[in-house]
């Protein structure tokens, strides 16, 4: 399924009807989770669904999704990678979801490696917006490679406190991959960053699909130094 037009008009849903999906709906959820593959095939992560989260900037929603590792490197990355595939496909079956960065889950399910909760349902109005509506950084503040459609993509990418944490720096048909270096008082206040990145990483892989790209991930590869930032991996 190409995701791609979802990436330009999808928003976080923070308002839902309290009338839950049917089990049918639930079902193709999983199925469509169960087909997204990660990034770090080594770190695999797991999902459950629950009723009930706390945290600051709750949302009320009929359903949350749990994602869960093994304290492994690269599992919030698949986390952001796969989570962000999903709202990408709740777009495009007119379902909403949101980031709960600050969120738990509230049941006897929780662990100490959960790593992110997801809150989604049937929005209350449109789950779209216009491309208009995105507040990001100026595109050039994020690569040396504006006119790239696949980053321009990327570019309209979520994060949390929309501190979009990445640098793409492109050459020749090599993509190097920055991660921003947080400094106190933001580092203290956020550490998701790594999802961020999956996330990113999400939409970048969503978009070479659409256009006839391949996508090929990995962590390692040569890289200059970026004062402020830490390279993570190149796409090549």
């Amino acid at each position: 399924m190409d995701l791609y037009h979802s990436i330009s008009r999808r928003k976080s849903c923070r308002k839902y009807t309290q009338e839950p999906l049917t089990t049918s709906q639930l079902d193709e959820i999983k199925k469509a989770l169960d087909l997204f593959e990660p990034l770090y095939p080594d770190a695999p992560i797991g999902y459950r669904f629950t009723s009930e989260t706390k945290g600051m900037f709750q949302v009320k929603a009929p359903h949350y999704l749990v994602f869960s590792g093994k304290d492994k490197d690269g599992e919030q990355e698949n986390a952001g990678f796969i989570g962000q595939k999903l709202m990408l496909w709740l777009d495009a079956h007119k379902l909403g979801g949101v980031w709960l960065g600050a969120s738990k889950d509230a049941t006897k399910q929780r662990t100490r490696s959960d790593i992110i909760v997801l809150a989604f349902g049937k929005p209350e109005g449109s789950p779209h917006r216009k491309r208009s509506e995105f507040k990001r950084k100026p595109i050039s503040e994020i690569t040396n490679a504006s006119e790239d459609e696949c980053i321009k993509a990327v570019h309209l990418a979520p994060s949390g406190m929309n501190i979009q944490p990445w640098y793409l720096q492109k050459k020749e048909d090599t993509l190097k991959l920055y991660r921003q270096i947080l400094i106190p008082p933001m580092s203290l206040a956020y550490k998701l960053t790594h999802i961020d990145m999956g996330i990113a990483l999400c939409h970048y892989a969503v978009a070479c699909d659409h256009f006839g790209k391949s996508f090929r991930f990995r962590a390692s590869g040569n890289a200059e130094v970026k004062k402020g930032y830490e390279f993570i991996g190149e796409v090549n």
